[in-house]
């Protein structure tokens, strides 16, 4: 199942969307169905997403509490691996740049959308984000070996204790540690029969 998260303040653009990619024949995604999450509110939203995982988000880019590029730069923090997209009637060019540059957007949708155009998009999207994920052995194994709060957990050891999250690997694949001069060293160095299982 794909899940995604859509996001703006105005109801009736929002049913909409929903209309638009309930659409989406489930042979496009790999027989794979879609799951919609709705919301008109960006706060109630990145609540959501400190709960739920999503393959894809959505976003408006003017909303009266936060804009779209902050919104998305929220959940880039919060869910990096998920492909971010912004709708908008308002196309100017400094808009998108600021979107790409502050928010990595996967694409810049331009309101009003064409229906077969959006649904195009979405699988395309889905399918790339897929197969990213499947050509990476490394993280398919430690998604598979993950607890379902592990993002959770790792957001909160990243905050207690920054870089804590990030490895240095040398070419053979054994972790580096940075010791007290700022030289990184081998953990084979410190235990040889240490490796990483990935």
């Amino acid at each position: 199942m794909y899940r995604l998260l859509l996001l703006d303040d105005e109801p009736y653009i929002l049913n909409a969307l929903r209309r638009c990619l309930t659409g989406i024949d489930a042979r496009r995604l790999d027989g794979e169905a879609l799951a919609l999450e709705v919301f008109t509110s960006p706060e109630a939203a990145i609540a959501r997403c400190d709960e739920q995982d999503f393959d894809l988000v959505i976003s408006d880019y003017r909303m009266p509490s936060m804009d779209g590029v902050e919104f998305l730069s929220r959940i880039m923090e919060m869910q990096p691996s998920a492909p971010r997209v912004i709708i908008s009637a308002y196309a100017d060019r400094d808009a998108i740049i600021a979107a790409v540059n502050e928010a990595h957007l996967t694409r810049f949708i331009q309101k009003p959308w064409d229906d077969d155009e959006l649904r195009n998009s979405v699988v395309a999207i889905l399918a790339g984000a897929r197969k990213a994920a499947r050509k990476s052995p490394r993280s398919r194994d430690f998604a598979a070996a993950a607890a379902p709060d592990a993002d959770r957990e790792l957001r909160r050891l990243e905050q207690d204790c920054p870089g804590i999250t990030h490895l240095e690997q040398d070419e053979d694949g054994g972790i580096m540690i940075t010791i007290e001069d700022g030289e990184f060293e081998s953990l084979d160095s410190f235990a040889p029969a240490v490796k990483p299982s990935f």
